[in-house]
């Protein structure tokens, strides 16, 4: 019997089965493309704000040494800060960074007094690797003033299409005491940066308020 099978040709290039085997592998790429701007329009549709602050009778805890001092001032400090979110859900790992600087129009040349820290964020205590407390140096007093502090962690960041997600902090008093007098009422001002990743961040800012005489400085 004779073979009457086509012969493959030279001018036809590639046969069929090589067309199909690269077609099947262009699907999965397309997809790949298409998600990933969706994933990141969504982040860039999000926002941050302090949403909640506590003004009271305050039992603070002392960041560095462990024990409470109980302010006899109203003390107002910032509670929660929340995220909102646009159109698209937003579901990954973010780094939050809370930044308490030194109040300013109270100059300290000699002694040192308290600042504020994170205590804890989102029911989670913070941990001495976490947190920093710089204070001021010079040759002849050594460190004085008060401290600037920053905690540092990482946070989950769950949140549907148009929606939000609050995250309770808690601060107490960071660094140490030499016994020194303030004598004005001292405002810390407080910036929360949580950070997305590829340069996308979102800024909140508060501040906590010590009256003369709390007590707790």
């Amino acid at each position: 019997m004779t073979d009457v099978t086509p012969a493959r040709r030279e001018s036809d290039g590639i046969d069929r089965r090589t067309i199909i085997k690269g077609a099947a592998w262009a699907v999965p790429v397309m997809a790949v493309a298409v998600a990933a701007p969706l994933a990141a329009a969504s982040v860039n549709n999000s926002g941050l704000a302090v949403t909640n602050t506590q003004t009271g009778l305050l039992s603070l805890n002392l960041l560095d040494g462990g024990g409470t001092l109980t302010a006899t001032a109203l003390t107002t400090v910032p509670t929660e800060f929340t995220i909102t979110n646009g159109a698209g859900a937003i579901n990954q790992t973010a780094t939050v960074t809370v930044t308490v600087g030194r109040p300013s129009g109270i100059n300290l040349p000699v002694g040192r007094a308290r600042g504020f820290g994170v205590y804890s964020l989102n029911g989670v205590p913070s941990t001495a690797g976490q947190r920093t407390a710089v204070y001021q140096s010079a040759a002849i007093v050594g460190q004085y003033g008060f401290p600037l502090t920053t905690f540092t962690t990482t946070l989950p960041v769950n949140i549907p299409s148009n929606g939000t997600q609050t995250v309770p902090f808690v601060l107490g008093l960071a660094g140490n005491s030499t016994g020194v007098s303030i004598s004005a009422l001292a405002t810390f001002p407080v910036t929360i940066v949580v950070d997305f990743g590829n340069g996308l961040t979102r800024t909140a800012t508060s501040s906590v308020t010590v009256p003369v005489g709390a007590g707790i400085l």
